[in-house]
């Protein structure tokens, strides 16, 4: 009875293993994962402007990288519902957010208190913007996060 007990055990043992191994495998990369995602703020920032545009921002990182995610929505231009990362800096009392096109930075948003400016590439115009309680209360930082991860790739 012992020796059928320990052939059966020895069957058992290279399944253990590989199964052992897989979970390892999974949780390690799970945590991979997690450390590979970068730090954002608790909340996203939404502001509403002329024609019905909205402007989603989110800092991510640290706070001294000063950089934000930005969505701009309902807008009749190429970058509507295109998740950027900006550089932001401080002008007086009022935040610059631009990016990069070339060798030039182009500045896109400027903000101060609660209303703001959105200068669109190609676009005549800038288009004026007021902070938006109901539209901030509605973003999900994570979530905005994720739809910025997922199409960086």
């Amino acid at each position: 009875m012992n020796n059928w007990n320990t052939s059966r055990l020895n069957k058992f043992i290279p399944f253990f293993l590989a199964f052992t191994t897989l979970l390892f495998l999974i949780l390690f990369s799970r945590m991979s994962y997690a450390e590979a995602r970068p730090a954002v703020a608790d909340r996203v920032i939404a502001y509403s402007g002329d024609l019905g545009i909205k402007v989603w921002t989110l800092r991510i990182g640290d706070r001294k990288a000063q950089e934000a995610l930005v969505q701009i929505e309902d807008a009749d231009h190429d970058w509507n519902l295109v998740i950027q990362k900006m550089k932001i800096t401080r002008v007086n009392d009022a935040l610059h957010y631009s990016v990069s096109q070339g060798n030039k930075r182009h500045v896109v948003l400027i903000l101060k208190q609660n209303r703001g400016q959105l200068f669109l590439p190609n676009e005549p115009d800038p288009i004026t913007l007021n902070y938006s309680e109901t539209l901030s209360q509605n973003g999900d930082a994570q979530m905005f996060l994720n739809h910025y991860l997922a199409n960086k790739k």
